[in-house]
């Protein structure tokens, strides 16, 4: 105990109850100051990117509230077997009805794998064409810069 507390009994007590609490009140702002030093370097670290967009499945599957999952497997294997089908009819029976149906399509994998490479190939175009959106609007053409080159 400080030797200017010694003829006070209630700052000595008061000391006491006080020292405690601020060791414990100590720890806890040493935590909210490294937390707080922790958030501010994660935001300052975190860059506005094209693949730190948040996307949320449900805004691409119709789906009936709490079915999204049972919806994801239905199209999951409908979509690709039916772009695997008018893929077949359009570019190997070349829309010939006859030639078509002489195709044994009780073979559901091999469809639906064409189907599937189709499906993603769009994809990938469309997240391509995405970025290039997502840039041209992140950095616009200066007009004044190349006018000046002139």
């Amino acid at each position: 105990m400080p030797k200017w507390i010694n003829g006070d009994s209630m700052a000595a007590s008061e000391f006491k109850h006080n020292g405690k609490n601020r060791d414990l009140h100590y720890v806890h702002v040493r935590r909210d100051a490294r937390e707080y030093k922790n958030r501010l370097k994660k935001s300052r670290n975190k860059k506005d990117t094209f693949g730190s967009q948040d996307v949320d499945i449900k805004d691409y599957i119709i789906s009936p509230e709490g079915w999204e999952g049972i919806m994801f497997a239905f199209y999951f294997l409908s979509i690709p077997y039916i772009a695997g089908i008018i893929f077949l009819f359009l570019f190997i029976a070349r829309a010939d009805m006859e030639s078509f149906l002489v195709f044994d399509l009780t073979s559901f994998f091999v469809v639906w794998a064409i189907g599937y490479e189709i499906v993603a190939s769009m994809l990938l175009i469309g997240i391509f064409i995405s970025y290039i959106k997502y840039m041209s609007k992140k950095q616009p053409v200066n007009s004044n810069r190349l006018s000046k080159r002139r």
